[in-house]
């Protein structure tokens, strides 16, 4: 009876306990024990850190239990190592498992970064110390490892995890490359690898694990370049030619897929990369050619055919209609490759005529799409243009004091490459873009600056073996001087002239360069090398020029 009755007493407490707090009165003893306690400092990140770590101790206290027993040949070393590869599975394994929960993030890291430096010296230490893989197996089975913990790291959105693989797996490439010498197949899981995380990082939007990744794709080739011409390694340079072209090709492939099945645009790192993977791979092909295992002539039509798909992709109808990061990648990659492989293919003469008129090609696709980019390609082509035909640098050495003796000759093809750039100044191009802003006439202005200096000295090269007998016993340095005088003066006045033209604006930024250049000249040549007769002509020529480029200017400027 008495039980009853104290759980009758224990049943009427209970219900006046609820109907206070449905009331809104609550106890004393009821508020206390609502009453949060503060959570104690082991409670915290302190407790959940220490917890991880003393995890990761006794983790690698069990594989140094299974080194020991290892070297004590308590089991076979084969069998210890398959134990201690096992034993590093495991607990990635782990990681992908705790990798579901989100608060088991920093657990999940734990894990895999646990199995990494478990399994990464392991790896090394069963090619090299205890020769139980060759280098080609010790690659293979790096990659299924580096593959295994890469796919982790990207299902479950463990970027350090990424990060520690990606560096892990370079440096034991390069070690297993060291101790094995299996130079070639460390240098292409460095390229698949690099390719690899690429992807990872497309998907997961990471960002700066793939710039390492290619950085050791990059070396891995240049490190295959280097080994082939070396007499202690046998590695053929062609081997490191091949790996160059793959990599070229695998890094372009997935940028188009990126850019245009998956419809991204491209940022910073696709066209570092680009540039990168085209010189590692030219210097493949030159070390290749050197060795006289490749012509020059096939990389060259390789070089071609790459620049016309990058052409192509430029001028899709998704990449053409948006005026953006895609179109200037894409037309700037097909002009280098096709600068490149047109080097390679054709002799420099001929090659500086090609060029001359795919600029004029150029220009003319600029001003019909109102692209700036195709008129800076313009500028490009006819720059490859003047210094491949020589043109340049007989233009430096006319104007600004070349010597007499060896005067240089004038050749058929620095008439062509003259006449082109000046032809591609009265072709409208686009010179007026709201991204590019006060930069889109940068390549008017510069092609005016190689008009100057193309067409002035292939006039001072003709007309001074006329004038001043150069390239003979009789040649006259005053004759010479106020000839070249004569030229710069009259450029700066044509320069004015061209400025009040609404085609070349940017003219008259070149108009008192010009002039500071001639007084420049006038003290180290003219005053030192002059006679009374060339020293008045040269200075009533500057200071007309002076005086009348004023006035040019100033009513331009009044006009405006």
């Amino acid at each position: 009876m008495e039980d009853r009755i104290a759980e009758l007493e224990s049943r009427l407490a209970a219900v006046e306990q609820r109907l206070d707090r449905l009331e809104g009165r609550t106890t004393d003893a009821s508020a206390a024990e609502d009453f949060e306690v503060a959570p104690a400092l082991g409670d915290g990140f302190l407790s959940r850190a220490s917890t991880l770590v003393g995890r990761v101790l006794l983790i690698f206290g069990g594989a140094y239990l299974l080194r020991a027993i290892t070297d004590f040949n308590v089991v076979p070393t084969a069998f210890g190592i398959s134990l201690g590869a096992a034993y590093a599975l495991l607990w990635l394994y782990m990681a992908y498992r705790k990798g579901t929960e989100d608060d088991q993030y920093g657990s999940a890291l734990f894990y895999g970064g646990a199995s990494v430096l478990l399994a990464l010296p392991l790896l090394v230490e069963a090619c090299g110390r205890f020769a139980l893989l060759s280098g080609l197996q010790g690659i293979f089975a790096l990659a299924v490892f580096s593959g295994l913990t890469l796919a982790v790291a990207a299902r479950r959105n463990l970027k350090i995890l990424g990060w520690m693989i990606t560096a892990g797996s370079i440096i034991a490439a390069f070690a297993v490359l060291q101790i094995s010498r299996a130079a070639v197949a460390a240098s292409a899981f460095l390229i698949i690898f690099g390719v690899a995380s690429l992807w990872t990082c497309y998907v997961r939007h990471w960002q700066g694990q793939r710039w390492l990744a290619a950085i050791g794709a990059n070396a891995g080739v240049l490190t295959l370049t280097m080994l082939s011409v070396s007499e202690q390694w046998t590695v053929a340079p062609v081997s490191a030619f091949v790996m160059g072209a793959s990599l070229l090709i695998a890094y372009l492939v997935s940028f188009a897929l990126w850019s245009h099945v998956r419809g991204r645009a491209v940022g910073m790192f696709e066209p570092v990369q680009a540039l990168l993977a085209i010189i590692v791979a030219s210097v493949a092909a030159v070390v290749a050619a050197r060795a006289g295992q490749i012509a020059l002539a096939p990389v060259g039509g390789l070089g071609l055919i790459l620049s016309a798909c990058a052409y192509g992709l430029a001028f899709t109808p998704e990449t053409r209609e948006i005026r953006g990061r895609n179109f200037f990648f894409y037309s700037s990659l097909g002009l280098l490759l096709l600068v490149v492989g047109s080097a390679l293919v054709l002799s420099p003469a001929i090659a500086a005529a090609v060029w001359s008129l795919l600029a004029l090609a150029m220009a003319f696709a600029s001003g019909r799409y109102d692209r700036v980019a195709l008129s800076l390609q313009c500028t490009f082509l006819l720059v490859a243009a003047g210094i491949s035909s020589g043109i340049l640098d007989t233009g430096w050495q006319a104007l600004t004091g070349g010597a007499p003796e060896i005067w240089p000759a004038l050749l058929p093809w620095h008439v062509i490459v003259a006449l082109t750039t000046v032809a591609c100044l009265f072709i409208p191009v686009a010179q007026h873009s709201d991204r590019w802003g006060s930069a889109a006439g940068l390549p008017q202005l510069v092609v005016l600056a190689l008009s100057v200096w193309e067409v002035g000295g292939l006039i001072v090269v003709i007309a001074a073996p006329m004038i001043a007998g150069v390239a003979t016993a009789d040649s006259n340095l005053a004759v010479l001087a106020a000839l070249r005088t004569s030229v710069l003066a009259a450029a700066s006045v044509t320069l004015a002239l061209s400025s009040r033209h609404r085609r070349w604006p940017e003219a008259r930024w070149l108009v008192y360069p010009v002039l500071v250049l001639v007084g420049i000249k006038l003290f180290l040549e003219d005053f030192p090398n002059g006679q009374p007769v060339t020293l008045f002509i040269a200075l009533a020529l500057v200071g007309s020029a002076l005086m009348l480029v004023a006035k040019l200017l100033s009513r331009d400027s009044a006009h405006e």
